[in-house]
């Protein structure tokens, strides 16, 4: 493994790379992004021979997998991957975008701390003056960040391999039932959605070892194009199950130190469902609060003044920072569980600066 994280029960910002050698292939899990990856990955590669397994696209754990450095491997990924391929840097660009519509140029930039007053009061003067011009310069603003936080972007071509739609089976491991793919005899590729909707997880069920990704990560998901909150509750749930069953003795996670150990495993997924649960009960119980559910402003405006521990240590994590961001969550509970198109129909403002947030 190499890893940025520095002690035990941190985080990093770039993804765990993991090497695996079962059966008789080898494999580099997740490059990552930044020529400091890939030059920890040149001096540590136990192989001369490898192929590439990608998680899913976001770019702090696929932008390195079309590196000179991988040429001759194959990067296997999920299906969803092929429609992105030719854009990974949508996860900023894309993403950035969607949240300034739903969100506002002060709700998104000023929630984040991103910008100062006046540059997010010279967005605003662009954008009523020129919508089209705003948009470029929000795409340039978006992609010199990508840059900044990632550096290239090295796009596998030639030597990726999708995963077939119609390869996809059902696999059974300790009577929990998972789809996927089978890559060699004792490595699968599960379909584990709910973070992004091209996510994998690999198992290895003669180890008992599950590289899972950013499936189980506090507070998820925070993709707004391609999160689910229903689709991330239910396969956390299902490795829960697969854990309790005797299924899962090293839990390799991609933002933390893996989890070794049957009990040390299930307490981890246990505890991070119970937070899950419990912000998203805590929204819930707002939310029913307001009789117009369109009223975005008011309901995160509710969700931040919430007392609990929980809610004051997710507004701790914000957008860009971290992997998490309560906006996010409460837009996509809006959508998933109350009215589907209630993001066509919100219209915000937002009531909150970066200061006032903090405050």
């Amino acid at each position: 493994m190499i890893t940025d994280v520095c002690e035990e029960g941190k985080g990093a910002a770039i993804a765990n790379t993991y090497f695996l050698q079962a059966d008789t292939g080898n494999y580099v899990i997740d490059p990552a992004c930044g020529k400091r990856r890939l030059r920890q990955i040149k001096a540590r590669l136990p192989f001369k021979e490898y192929d590439v397994l990608l998680t899913h696209s976001h770019l702090d754990h696929s932008a390195n997998s079309g590196a000179p450095l991988f040429i001759n491997s194959q990067v296997i990924c999920h299906p969803l991957v092929a429609g992105k391929i030719d854009n990974l840097e949508r996860n900023y660009t894309d993403i950035t975008a969607e949240m300034v519509r739903v969100f506002g140029v002060q709700g998104f930039f000023g929630r984040t701390g991103m910008l100062g007053p006046t540059m997010i009061k010279l967005l605003l003067g662009i954008q009523k003056l020129s919508p089209t011009l705003f948009n470029c310069l929000l795409y340039a603003v978006s992609l010199a960040m990508c840059r900044s936080k990632v550096g290239r972007i090295y796009r596998p071509t030639g030597n990726v391999t999708f995963l077939r739609e119609d390869q996809l089976t059902d696999i059974c491991f300790e009577n929990t039932l998972f789809r996927g793919w089978p890559i060699s005899k004792n490595l699968f590729a599960l379909e584990t959605p709910g973070h992004q909707d091209d996510h994998l997880s690999f198992y290895v069920p003669e180890r008992k070892l599950m590289f899972s990704g950013d499936l189980i990560s506090f507070l998820n998901p925070n993709d707004i194009l391609d999160g689910s909150l229903k689709e991330t509750y239910t396969w956390m749930k299902k490795m829960l199950q697969l854990a309790e069953a005797g299924g899962i003795n090293i839990l390799a996670v991609s933002h933390a130190l893996p989890l070794m150990g049957k009990d040390q495993v299930i307490a981890y997924l246990r505890s991070v469902i119970a937070k899950q649960e419990e912000a998203f009960n805590t929204i819930a119980k707002i939310v029913a609060s307001f009789p117009d559910k369109s009223d975005f402003d008011g309901i995160i405006a509710k969700v931040y003044a919430h007392e609990s521990k929980l809610m004051k240590k997710i507004l701790k994590i914000n957008y860009p920072r971290s992997v998490s961001f309560i906006d996010v969550y409460v837009y996509l509970y809006l959508k998933e569980y109350v009215n589907q198109e209630i993001g066509k129909e919100m219209k915000t403002t937002a009531l909150y600066t970066a200061r006032q947030i903090n405050g």
